[in-house]
């Protein structure tokens, strides 16, 4: 009886840290999407002063000034869309990680169910044995010599 009181004990501890990976799962999903969208928002900046940029240069109406500012904003929103794409990588490879924990919790949890079981399917098959055992002694001694 004791060793199922320990799996038990075991399979809650897995059964925790199981949630705790998917609550870490769910976290790093979360950021992963929020730095997606930071990155889609700096992408579509990018891709509107492009347009006006175009728009500007096709009519003939950009003066230096313009030319400049445009230029620099180019070179700042490219490095700002570099950095932004590594910080979302960042978070698409620690999300990966969280998965991998959460499949690691997931089996082991998986395997003390299945000892669980086992070692109920034996407990039970051994009073099954014992009560067998006492009936056979209980039919013998009652038979007439």
């Amino acid at each position: 009886m004791s060793k199922n009181r320990t799996i038990t004990k075991i399979l809650k501890l897995k059964d925790n840290r199981k949630t705790e990976a998917e609550l870490e799962v769910k976290k790093a999903s979360d950021r992963a999407d929020e730095e997606r969208t930071k990155l889609q928002s700096l992408e579509d900046d990018y891709l509107k002063t492009i347009r006006y940029f175009r728009e500007k240069q096709e009519e003939g109406a950009m003066d230096i000034n313009n030319l400049i500012s445009c230029y620099d904003f180019f070179s700042r929103i490219n490095g700002k869309i570099t950095e932004q794409k590594k910080v979302h990588t960042l978070c698409q490879d620690e999300l990966a990680c969280r998965k991998d924990d959460l499949v690691i919790a997931h089996k082991e949890k998986k395997v003390f169910e299945i000892l669980k079981d086992k070692a109920v399917k034996k407990e039970h098959r051994e009073r099954l044995d014992v009560e067998q055992k006492e009936n056979d002694f209980f039919a013998l001694s009652r038979r007439p010599r």
